[in-house]
């Protein structure tokens, strides 16, 4: 027999590895890690969590398992590829393992490892060829719904069983797979374009997101706040009582007596559905339905134990009769629910026990929907935030104050991370003292100085972030829709006739985008872009760090590009543009067209028309009253002898109806015809002076001639 399979066969111990080696010796570890508890090679469960500094990292990606791996070869090899990528660097420019994504590449591995057994009977690296590892991309392909770069992962075993062959004791790959080419290709996975392929949240979505999520903070928060301190006050004096004899029919008579002067029903819980009954249904067969009335908050007010209340046949008798007298009451707490300006009604009902908790969370993500998107910052850096990580501060010359938010960016800055500042603007403030707030009454019950805290008593990830944030945000976004709005008209509007799915990097990509190119656009609570990204990048000490102002730029290309591309479109629909450049496009419009259009029916390739009108992407600057295709040497707005220096229009001093480079666009159209109709207001004073009302004349005049092209465009 073979020496080598003989061995293979048998069971062995690692060549290079002691049982005694711990698995993160070569990784940065926490200061709260006691170094006598880390893992060692010979455990059969390895804990990465020590070598975890990012908030959001779940809590069951810090644990690998290697007891379900039954084959003595398959799990030693599994310990020796995790181990070696974790603390070898080779020659080559591969970066070793993250902790955090230590169990991924597990996972991956013994994917790759069952598709070996059974080809082979067994996993035996050295029996595994060209063919094989084909085979195993093409059941990828075939047999499952992964995309390209998904494979590309899938597929990453084969490599690394080549590059870690030294570091093996059974072993690894004896060739090069696939000669050499690089996985990403192998995977069938296009050219990588410069775009970001994050879908943009469209304007009426973010702004009705943002709209709630701001009166959530400004106003529906103190009564959650009022309803936590009601029940926390209810809890403390319930438990301060324990072990009192309490006449159980007198106490109930008592509290029924107090709901009969206030005029309120008796409890019962706001969405019954969801706890397991209905709210038409309070007694069966004479037995009051627990699942409806809300005994447990009955229990809390009274200082009766619920269950000695269903233990007396006469409080449930009086219970029944005072549900006759009294009605109900859904909810059945204390605090007072706020009028909503916008309504001039309650926006909801009282408060019981499940929905505090259920609008607690709803604060919460609102809070973190205002973070993420109002400062520009990714999800691992927004769940990075500690208490007190918002300061102000006066700029250098005394003259601004700024807010800085504090934090850790973790992309591309190792396992540590890099401490970095956001300067932001004022609800983001507000937003992190709610959370504050918020995750103030957990920390009391938990071994944790996190912002971000799952608010549930009954969780175990402690001190670990909010892993599904994004399943969070999107109730946010049911319940909003469910409360306020109706089958029609949703409080988040649809999208082509779908309801919005969000996820945390949309925020980021789409502030980048409306900043870019839409800096005169209001967002919700009249926030204007302009102003959110001069007060983000003035002395924007993280601006290089986080790659944000970066990621504007490059928003800002692929925008101008749009731009430009929907103008093009418009004109071959016969649609106009106002302003003084309209003829040097339109002739330019006509170009391209003659170009890609030579045939009736020919359809030209997008592509293609994005390359000809590029040239005229690099020159739009997008204004508030008109877009600005920037020429230096005819440009208005500059000081002649500064031309040549000057590589952006002053818009602040911009000439729109007489540069040459200024075109204005239907969505310019609202801007003016209010400008209009602010002076046609002014000249209904009798009083104003006769060359005031000459000069608003005037200036109304050259404003009707300029945006005439667009209104006998809409007209028709």
């Amino acid at each position: 027999m073979n020496p080598r399979l003989a061995m293979i066969r048998s069971p062995v111990e690692s060549r290079y590895r002691s049982s005694d080696d711990i698995v993160l010796s070569s990784m940065p570890i926490r200061e709260d890690t006691d170094r006598a508890r880390l893992s060692r090679f010979g455990d059969d469960r390895w804990y990465m969590t020590p070598g975890i500094f990012q908030t959001r990292a779940r809590h069951v990606f810090s644990q690998l398992d290697f007891t379900n791996i039954g084959c003595p070869i398959e799990r030693l090899t599994a310990k020796e590829y995790i181990f070696a990528s974790l603390n070898h660097r080779l020659a080559d420019p591969s970066s070793r393992l993250r902790p955090a994504a230590a169990r991924v590449a597990l996972r991956d591995l013994q994917r790759f490892m069952d598709f070996a057994r059974e080809r082979l009977g067994r996993f035996e690296a050295a029996m595994i060829d060209q063919d094989m590892i084909d085979a195993y991309r093409s059941s990828l392909i075939t047999g499952t719904s992964a995309s390209p770069r998904q494979i590309t992962r899938y597929l990453k075993p084969t490599v690394e069983l080549r590059r870690l062959a030294p570091y093996l004791t059974c072993g690894g790959l004896t060739f090069l797979p696939w000669g050499g080419r690089t996985l990403y290709r192998v995977a069938g996975c296009g050219p990588r374009g410069d775009e970001n392929r994050t879908p943009r949240i469209p304007e009426p979505v973010i702004g009705a997101l943002l709209h709630w999520s701001l009166k959530y903070i400004d106003l529906f928060s103190a009564d959650i706040f009022a309803a936590r301190a009601e029940l926390d006050a209810l809890e403390m004096r319930f438990a301060a009582r324990q072990g009192r004899t309490r006449d159980v029919v007198a106490s109930m008579t008592a509290w029924i007596d107090e709901r009969r002067r206030m005029g309120r029903g008796v409890p019962v819980w706001s969405d019954p559905v969801k706890i397991g009954g209905t709210a038409s249904a309070l007694l069966s067969g004479g037995k009051l339905k627990g699942d409806v009335v809300n005994m447990r908050l009955m229990g809390l007010q009274s200082g009766l134990n619920h269950t000695a209340i269903y233990a007396s046949g006469e409080a449930r008798s009086r219970l029944s009769r005072a549900i006759e007298e009294l009605g109900v009451e859904q909810g059945g707490m204390d605090t007072v629910v706020s009028i909503d300006p916008d309504t001039g009604l309650p926006w909801r009902g009282r408060f019981d026990q499940y929905s505090l908790i259920e609008e607690e969370k709803h604060l919460q993500a609102a809070a973190y929907v205002l973070c993420a998107y109002l400062t520009g910052m990714r999800d691992g850096e927004v769940q990075a935030m500690r208490p007190g990580c918002v300061a102000r501060a006066l700029s250098a010359d005394g003259m601004i104050e700024r807010l800085a938010v504090h934090s850790t960016i973790y992309k591309h800055r190792g396992t540590r991370g890099e401490l970095a500042e956001w300067i932001t603007i004022e609800p983001v403030d507000r937003a992190v003292a709610v959370a504050e707030r918020l995750a103030a009454h957990h920390r009391r019950q938990r071994d944790a100085d996190d912002l971000w805290l799952i608010l549930d008593r009954r969780s175990s990830a402690a001190g670990r972030g909010i892993p599904g944030i994004v399943r969070q945000i999107n109730r946010f976004r049911a319940a909003l829709d469910d409360r306020h709005g109706t089958a029609e008209q949703p409080a988040i509007p649809l999208v082509n006739g779908r309801i919005w799915s969000f996820n945390t990097r949309q925020f980021r990509r789409t502030l980048a985008w409306y900043i870019a190119n839409r800096p005169f656009g209001v967002v919700a609570g009249k926030i204007q872009y302009k102003h959110a990204s001069v007060a983000m990048f003035d002395g924007y000490a993280g601006s290089s760090a986080s790659g944000f102002r970066q990621e504007v730029e490059q928003e800002r290309a692929l925008g101008q590009l749009d731009d430009v591309v929907a103008q093009y479109e418009a004109h071959r629909r016969g649609e106009r543009l106002a302003g003084p450049a309209v003829s040097r496009l339109a002739a330019e419009y006509d170009r391209v067209e003659r170009e890609l259009d030579p045939f009736p029916g020919r359809i030209a390739d997008t592509g293609r028309v994005r390359a000809m009108l590029a040239h005229l992407a690099r020159t739009l600057h997008v204004g508030h009253l008109n877009d600005c295709f920037f020429e230096p040497a005819t440009a208005l707005c500059l000081d002649r002898i500064n031309v040549k220096e000057r590589t952006a229009p002053a818009l602040s001093r911009c000439a729109p109806d007489r540069c040459p480079n200024s075109c204005i666009t239907t969505r310019h159209l609202p801007i003016w015809e209010a400008s209009i109709a602010e002076a046609e207001t002014l000249l209904q004073d009798k009083r104003l002076p006769r060359f005031q009302r000459e000069a608003l004349q005037r200036d109304n005049e050259r404003k009707r001639r300029l945006i005439a092209p667009l209104k006998a465009g809409a007209a028709s």
